[in-house]
C-alpha cells in the first residue's frame, strides 16, 4: 500500500462516522446480518496477514480469519439482544469471549503471536493489544460502543455508552480497573497524554505502532519506519510512535533524524524517559556534553531506579572529564544492579582515568 494510503482511506471514514455514538444495546436495535466492514478494520486485518507472513513465516487464509470473526459474532449477537442494561452487555463480552471461548492473556509484548489476529484467533491467547483489538473488532461489528485506551506499552479497552463507563483489563480477566489504578500501576500523572478513548484510526495507529516494532525486532528498520510514519499519521498524538522511529533511525545511524524524533516524542510526553535517556547518548556522541548531561538527569529524576540510565549519566559526565561525578553515578548504578559487566567496566576506566588504580582492582 502507498504511503499515505491507509490516512487518506481513513480519513474519509472518520468523516462519515466521527461521532456516531451507539447508545445501550438495551435501547438499539441490532441489525440482524453482519454490518459491513469498516475501512479500519480492513487495514488492521490486511496488515496483520502481512506481518504474520513476514514476522512469523505464517501462510495466511484471510477467509478463515473472517470465518472465525463472524463465528465469534454470531456468539455475541444473542447475547447483546437479551442484555437488558448497558453493565450487562459489558459482562456478556467478557462471559462469551473470556470464559466460555476461552481467551487468555499474555503479557509478552514482543512475541507478534500474541496481536496478529491470524494467531490470536488460531491460539485463543493475545497479549492486550491482541485481545483489545479482537474486542474492538467484534464491536464495531455489533455496533457496540468499546473505545480502545492507551497506556505507555499497554492496551486496554473502555466501555463507553450512555449510563456506563467502564475500563476493561485483560491482564486480570476482564477485570474493571478504574482509571486511577492505571496511573499508579503505569506512573501515569494526569498531564501525561494518556488514557483517553481512542478513535477506531488511532488504534489503528497504536496497531501499526506495534507492528513496526516486531519489524524492528527482526532488524528490518526501513519496514518499521514505514509503518511508523502511517502511524504518526493515523495517530500524530502517540508519543511512542516518534520514540520508536527514533530507535529505528539511531539504529541505522541516521542520528540527527533519530534527535528530532526523540524530541519529537518529548513535546508530547516530557516525561519519557526512555526518550530522554536515547537523546543524551545522541547529544553525547556530537560531544554535546551540556546538553547531553542535562536530558541523562532528568531521565534519571524520572527513573531512578533504572541502572542503565544511571550509567549513561555516568558516561556523559566521564565523556566531559567531570570524572568525580561519573564515577559517583558509576557507583549508584552498580548498586542497583550488581552484576552488570557493562556498568562495572565503566566504573573501572573512570577510576583508571582518574589515576585510582588500586580502587579500579576487583
Amino acid at each position: 500500500m502507498k504511503r499515505g494510503a491507509v490516512a487518506a482511506t481513513l480519513a474519509a471514514f472518520m468523516l462519515l462516522y466521527g461521532g456516531a455514538c451507539i447508545a445501550g444495546v438495551a435501547n438499539a436495535a441490532l441489525s440482524p446480518g453482519s454490518p459491513k466492514e469498516s475501512p479500519w478494520i480492513s487495514e488492521i486485518l490486511h496488515q496483520s496477514a502481512r506481518g504474520s507472513r513476514d514476522l512469523l513465516g505464517l501462510p495466511v487464509d484471510p477467509s478463515m480469519v473472517k470465518r472465525e470473526i463472524q463465528r465469534l459474532e454470531d456468539r455475541l449477537r444473542p447475547a447483546m439482544s437479551r442484555a437488558a442494561d448497558e453493565g450487562q452487555v459489558v459482562d456478556a463480552f467478557r462471559r462469551v469471549l473470556l470464559d466460555e471461548e476461552g481467551f487468555v492473556y499474555d503479557k509478552s509484548p514482543s512475541d507478534p503471536g500474541n496481536y496478529l489476529f491470524e494467531t490470536v484467533l488460531a491460539r485463543k491467547k493475545g497479549n492486550s493489544l491482541g485481545l483489545s483489538m479482537l474486542y474492538l473488532t467484534l464491536a464495531d461489528r455489533l455496533g457496540i460502543p468499546f473505545r480502545g485506551v492507551y497506556a505507555p506499552s499497554h492496551c486496554f479497552v473502555r466501555y463507553e455508552g450512555r449510563t456506563t463507563r467502564r475500563n476493561i483489563e485483560f491482564a486480570e480477566g476482564g477485570a474493571p480497573w478504574e482509571d486511577d489504578r492505571y496511573r499508579r500501576e503505569f506512573r501515569i500523572p494526569p498531564a501525561r497524554p494518556y488514557l483517553q478513548s481512542l478513535a477506531p484510526t488511532e488504534m489503528l495507529g497504536v496497531f501499526l505502532k506495534s507492528l513496526g516494532a516486531g519489524y524492528s525486532r527482526k532488524g528490518r528498520e526501513e519496514d518499521a519506519l514505514r509503518l511508523y510514519d502511517e502511524a504518526g499519521r493515523l495517530y500524530p498524538g502517540l508519543p511512542d510512535v516518534h520514540f520508536n522511529a527514533g530507535v529505528s533511525l539511531q539504529r541505522l545511524g541516521r542520528n540527527d533524524e533519530a534527535i528530532g524524533k526523540y524530541r519529537r516524542a518529548l513535546d508530547l510526553d516530557p516525561e519519557m524517559a526512555a526518550a530522554r535517556d536515547n537523546l543524551s547518548i545522541l547529544l553525547a556522541g556530537k560531544g554535546r556534553y551540556e546538553e547531553a548531561i542535562a536530558e541523562a538527569r532528568r531521565a534519571v529524576e524520572l527513573e531512578p531506579w533504572n541502572a542503565s540510565t544511571r550509567g549513561n549519566l555516568a558516561a556523559a559526565y566521564c565523556g566531559c572529564g567531570r570524572l568525580d561525578e561519573g564515577i559517583r553515578e558509576y557507583r549508584a548504578a552498580v548498586e542497583i544492579d550488581p552484576v552488570s559487566r557493562r556498568l562495572r567496566s565503566g566504573l573501572e576506566r573512570a577510576y583508571i582515568s582518574r589515576g585510582s588504580l588500586r580502587e579500579a582492582l576487583p
